[in-house]
């Protein structure tokens, strides 16, 4: 079934049943595309097929439907709303493949994950917040188009964060709350704010990713537990240069069970650091800065920072008390990207 620039996609996909496949026409479809799939729809874009909200529709894909597949679309100028997405299914609505979508130049952000999203290549960027957000899923891959780290064929997450808003907020590349997380083989770069952020709570996954130039930390895991951060190339993070060990390229923050290796940093504010501070401010289990392992880095010409890499509290805790160790980690003065 054809969607036209000229149709009202919503009219479309409301006189079809659960399971249909959708060509979406070439040119712009402007201001007459916001739908909510039914299970099992297919949208696939013909080369430049582009959905464009006007800055007056909220979204172009929203609901709970399950295992819809988004391919080879643009989506660019809607207006979601605070902490909402262009493209924003519902959390539960599991199952959605995004291959190959451009989301840029949204409001707040240009993607909201759901559970067991898959996210292939694309493009992430000029959002006026954040690229993609995680919401409460779990079980989200974002990943390039092949297995193939060394093309780093996308996904891109770049120059989000053009609204400035509070980073202390959400802002940037991308940020996950609660769910289990995969990002590998992304470029992620040029964010005015972090480039990758995880909060609170369990099993994350950076590995073989590109981040570099973004204004705060490159890589920030806080107030969470059980993560891997493996094997990046992480350049040039932290210029906004905020001062003692923030502004990293990797910073782990107030969370336990996370190991760090393989990474290659080059150029960062800071290089890999880790900050216990009293987070009263979620829930438990207590969030403290444990279980601590960096080992096997490459940690190359620091910036102004002056930590290449180490720990610190700001609330009197004993850190030398906690299983907490930098082994076998490699410190030069000089670049190495």
């Amino acid at each position: 079934m054809a969607i036209g620039v000229g149709d009202d996609a919503r009219s479309v996909v409301n006189a079809h049943g659960a399971g249909t496949t959708y060509i979406v026409k070439a040119g712009t479809h402007l201001r007459n595309f916001s739908v909510q799939p039914k299970p099992g729809d297919r949208f696939c874009g013909q080369p430049g097929a582009v959905l464009d909200g006007g800055r007056s529709l909220a979204s172009a894909f929203s609901g709970g439907a399950t295992n819809v597949t988004l391919d080879s679309i643009t989506v660019q100028e809607y207006n979601p709303g605070w902490q909402a997405a262009a493209i924003d299914p519902q959390t539960h609505a599991s199952g959605w493949l995004v291959r190959n979508v451009s989301a840029v130049r949204n409001g707040w952000q240009g993607l909201g994950a759901a559970n067991g999203m898959r996210i292939l290549g694309g493009h992430y960027n000029d959002n006026d917040q954040m690229g993609i957000g995680g919401n409460a899923a779990t079980g989200v891959v974002l990943d390039g188009l092949d297995n193939d780290p060394a093309t780093l064929d996308k996904p891109e997450l770049a120059r989000n964060h053009t609204l400035h808003a509070s980073c202390t907020f959400e802002g940037g590349g991308m940020k996950w709350d609660v769910g289990q997380v995969t990002v590998r083989n992304a470029h992620v770069h040029d964010n005015d704010c972090r480039g990758l952020g995880g909060h609170q709570r369990p099993r994350r996954s950076h590995r073989t990713n590109l981040v570099e130039h973004n204004l705060r930390e490159g890589i920030f895991y806080e107030i969470s537990q059980d993560a891997v951060i493996r094997n990046n190339m992480v350049h040039r993070n932290g210029h906004a240069a905020n001062g003692w060990y923030w502004d990293a390229g990797i910073n782990v923050n107030a969370s336990f069970n996370v190991e760090v290796y393989g990474n290659r940093l080059s150029g960062n504010y800071n290089g890999i650091t880790g900050v216990q501070q009293s987070r009263p401010d979620h829930t438990p289990p207590a969030h403290l800065l444990d279980k601590l392992h960096v080992h096997d880095n490459l940690i190359c010409a620091t910036g102004a920072g002056g930590h290449p890499t180490g720990v610190v509290a700001d609330n009197g805790a004993n850190l030398a008390a906690r299983d907490i160790s930098f082994t076998g980690n490699t410190i030069q003065s000089s670049p190495c990207e």
